[in-house]
């Protein structure tokens, strides 16, 4: 079944109707008038020839880009830019003396001259020297984009969707009137009519062809759950580079990227290879290849099915022999040939098994009972009355012992004490100012040993059993006699401990 989604522009321009040259045809009249004036189509191809060779004289240079080359005996292939296609031959003579050899996609700078060949009214640019002058516009870009979607992660095997096992409608998005959606319906009709096939019409190639596609794409994955749609299949015929290279813009690509739906794509024939392939979740090298890919075998899945029935029959042709036996050595037991007695048995074993359970019971009991007598004993020994009385003699004993224990040793500490206090008094240097000594410092609190440590107005402190004097030095002490003279000025001063101090100045 084929079908088409409401997604089909209209694909023809409207035109004159023209004749030569695309202007009106004249009137009847006119045309038998002028037919005295006509001349051969032999004669117009010699006037265009005669043209070529007067106004384009000798050898040109020209810079352009192959594409369509064929390699066969002689070079044939388009030389083109932006804006125009020249068709050029290289002869076998001419390319046996050129050490390079041109590939698609190449700029070239090409020497030759050109002819008019009046039997196929072609003109042709006839090289005789080519040389490479870097790489083509068409094939820079596809490699530009090639390398950013590559780093992006877009051709990476691990991110492609899985396609479906048992699709049930396929939408392919291809020209209705190329031939490769006539090989996709012919191969799925043969390998499985029963999967639908729904063909979204879009230019497959020349102006607005790739944003045609990418809407077609995002269109289907709107639709998908309204339509049924469970994979998309974008394919077309094979053609030179600029005839696929709506398959190497990024729109498309963005919108194979973005679908959910998985995508399987057949562009060209197997030695062309662009970014919608690179990107779809599955690459074909043919419109029927891609066909098969997606569409089930209906001869393998019958016999798959095949195989599935005769497994499933062997299963319940097993399961019933098995159970039959089950059932004929059941049916010849004794319990269903004679039940009587086999309850007669079953009642014998349940008045052994009483009578057992008796005795159990019994033995049980009596030995619950001693341990119970038993338990009652030892807790009238632990009463707790008893305890606590036991408890309490041992804890008075325990303190009459430590009170013993503790004076015992708070007299030794005092006798200790009391040693300690007069080896204390008899080493104290103040036990000595009661004697009547004296102790002399200076401001910083330095000791005075001899006169030579303190000079002429130094303030002296000296320490006395009952106070502090101070004194303030008069004279040369480095003198052998010196007289030091003080003026006491008593005052009444007190010590921190409340004693009197003495200061004389």
């Amino acid at each position: 079944m084929t079908g088409r989604l409401p997604f089909d522009p209209s694909r023809m321009k409207s035109g004159k109707r023209a004749g030569a040259g695309g202007e009106t045809p004249p009137a009847s009249g006119a045309s038998r008038a002028g037919s005295n004036h006509a001349i051969s189509v032999s004669q117009l191809a010699a006037k265009i020839d005669q043209s070529l060779k007067t106004s384009i004289r000798g050898r040109v240079v020209v810079v352009g880009e192959v594409s369509s080359l064929t390699h066969r005996t002689h070079w044939y292939f388009s030389l083109k830019d932006s804006s125009a296609v020249v068709g050029a031959v290289v002869f076998a003579s001419a390319a046996r003396k050129i050490p390079y050899t041109p590939k698609h996609g190449d700029s070239v700078l090409a020497t030759g001259r050109l002819e008019f060949y009046a039997p196929s009214g072609r003109v042709s640019f006839i090289i005789e020297s080519l040389s490479p002058v870097g790489e083509g516009e068409l094939e820079r870009r596809y490699r530009a984009l090639c390398d950013e979607l590559r780093l992006g992660g877009w051709f990476d095997p691990l991110g492609k969707k899985t396609l479906p096992t048992f699709p049930r409608r396929i939408a392919a998005v291809t020209s209705k009137t190329g031939a490769a959606i006539q090989d996709v319906i012919n191969t799925m009709g043969k390998r499985c009519p029963a999967v639908d096939l729904i063909v979204v019409d879009s230019r497959v190639q020349g102006d607005g062809a790739s944003g045609e596609v990418a809407s077609a794409i995002e269109l289907i994955n709107r639709r998908q759950k309204e339509l049924g749609i469970d994979a998309i299949l974008l394919t077309r015929g094979g053609g030179s580079l600029e005839d696929l290279w709506a398959f190497n813009e990024r729109e498309v690509a963005q919108a194979i990227h973005d679908s959910r739906l998985p995508v399987v794509a057949a562009i060209g024939h197997e030695s062309d290879t662009t970014i919608a392939e690179l990107v779809a979740d599955e690459r074909c090298a043919t419109p029927t290849q891609a066909a098969m890919k997606l569409t089930p075998d209906r001869e393998a899945l019958a016999e798959q099915l095949a195989s599935i029935q005769h497994r499933l029959t062997g299963g319940v042709g097993h399961a019933i022999r098995y159970r039959a036996q089950e059932l004929a050595r059941l049916a010849g037991s004794r319990a269903l040939a004679s039940p009587d007695r086999v309850i007669q048995i079953q009642r014998e074993q349940l008045d052994a098994l009483t009578r057992e359970l008796a005795h159990v019971v019994r033995a049980r009991a009596a030995r619950a009972r001693r341990r119970l007598d038993a338990g009652m004993l030892e807790l009238a020994r632990h009463q707790p009355v008893a305890v606590h009385a036991r408890r309490k003699e041992h804890l008075d004993g325990l303190g009459r012992a430590l009170e013993r224990g503790l004076v015992g040793q708070m007299a030794r500490r005092r006798d200790q004490l009391r040693a300690i206090h007069r080896e204390l008094e008899a080493v104290n240097p103040l036990s000595v100012l009661d004697r009547g000594f004296s102790v002399t410092t200076k401001a910083s609190g330095a000791l005075v040993h001899s006169e030579s440590e303190v000079a002429a107005g130094e303030i002296l402190s000296t320490r006395v059993a009952r106070g502090v004097i101070r004194s303030t030095v008069i004279g040369d002490p480095g003198q052998e006699k010196r007289a030091s003279q003080t003026k006491p000025t008593p005052k009444a001063v007190k010590n921190k401990d409340g004693r009197p101090q003495m200061d004389l100045f």
